[in-house]
């Protein structure tokens, strides 16, 4: 059961994190690796700040508040897409984006602005614990990161200077036994293995953003942070939904075929959890919670630990 901190305590950190100034940088960096993370910021101060991303997500800590649920428009159109390998991550984005109206957008969900979607790109690990943010310690599989910018500056790059300017959903990946037929769709990277070559691919079928959501999106973690690559800008909304999706050990394989920008093989991605210090993570609880048709006695073994526990040792 979750704890509910004190009004005075939330607060009171409220107050002292407004006082905190943010320092603000161009674009992120194009180079850079994961063989250190910890030496990002002799390059980027930015990345040594106190509202860094990702974080460790201690349940018994968050504030329980009663944001509305979300609205995603446009979320279940298809549109003409591509994939991109930046030497990274793979990175998916529409490539019509003449029209700013019929892109797929998010707002409600305690955000006081309407948000563009800009692109989605996905954190793996050598392993099969590579999501970059946990819950209680607890690493997932992967983490698919869907970036969004806020409308009202009008363009991604305008909107990154800005406290409010970027919202980024957190989405946790599990491992399940059958493949994720939306990421079918997401294995096309024969034609990008190489960013030096070729770097993007159109895809042959689009994916609706709405396939790659969990199931359920009404409860989430929301906080403060920033981006988790260099320049590491501190100007990110976090959502993190509790629902994680699920992909395939062999789905979750095909991201390690690709090569970073040096030519090696883009083993993993994944930036260590930054410290909190200030600031405060919210959840919205699922107002509607599914009982559970059946009931099973607490002294029972656990008959159904996630898939993703039997594969903790292994490596692909």
């Amino acid at each position: 059961m979750m704890k509910v901190a004190s009004l005075f305590k939330f607060w009171l950190m409220i107050g002292f994190a407004a006082g905190s100034p943010l320092t603000k940088v161009g674009a992120p960096s194009t180079h850079f690796d994961y063989t250190n993370p910890q030496k990002w910021e002799e390059h980027e101060s930015n990345c040594a700040g106190q509202h860094q991303s990702p974080i460790n997500i201690n349940t018994d800590e968050v504030i329980v508040t009663n944001y509305p649920k979300f609205i995603f428009q446009n979320y279940d159109l298809v549109f003409p897409e591509s994939l991109e390998n930046n030497g990274h991550t793979v990175e998916l984005k529409i490539d019509n984006e003449d029209d700013e109206d019929d892109l797929p957008s998010i707002s409600g969900g305690g955000l006081d602005d309407r948000y563009n979607f800009a692109q989605l790109h996905f954190h793996w690990d050598e392993g099969l614990l590579g999501s970059e943010h946990t819950i209680n310690r607890q690493k997932y599989s992967a983490e698919l990161h869907v970036v969004h910018y806020n409308t009202k500056y009008g363009s991604f790059d305008n909107a990154v200077p800005h406290a409010d300017g970027l919202a980024v959903l957190g989405i946790l990946i599990d491992l399940q036994a059958r493949d994720n037929i939306a990421f079918r769709h997401l294995e096309q990277f024969d034609k990008i293995i190489d960013p030096s070559r070729t770097i993007s691919d159109r895809l042959q079928f689009s994916v609706p953003l709405v396939d790659l959501l969990p199931d359920s999106t009404e409860s989430f973690f929301r906080y403060n942070g920033s981006l988790t690559t260099p320049g590491c800008n501190e100007d990110v909304i976090w959502t993190v939904f509790e629902t994680p999706i699920a992909i395939s050990v062999r789905q979750l394989a095909k991201f390690r075929l690709l090569n970073d920008e040096n030519g090696m093989p883009l083993r993993k991605n994944v930036r260590p959890t930054q410290m909190l210090h200030d600031r405060v993570v919210t959840y919205r609880p699922d107002p509607n919670p599914i009982q559970s048709l059946f009931s099973f006695p607490s002294n029972l073994p656990n008959l159904f630990k996630p898939f993703s526990n039997e594969f903790q040792q292994s490596n692909f």
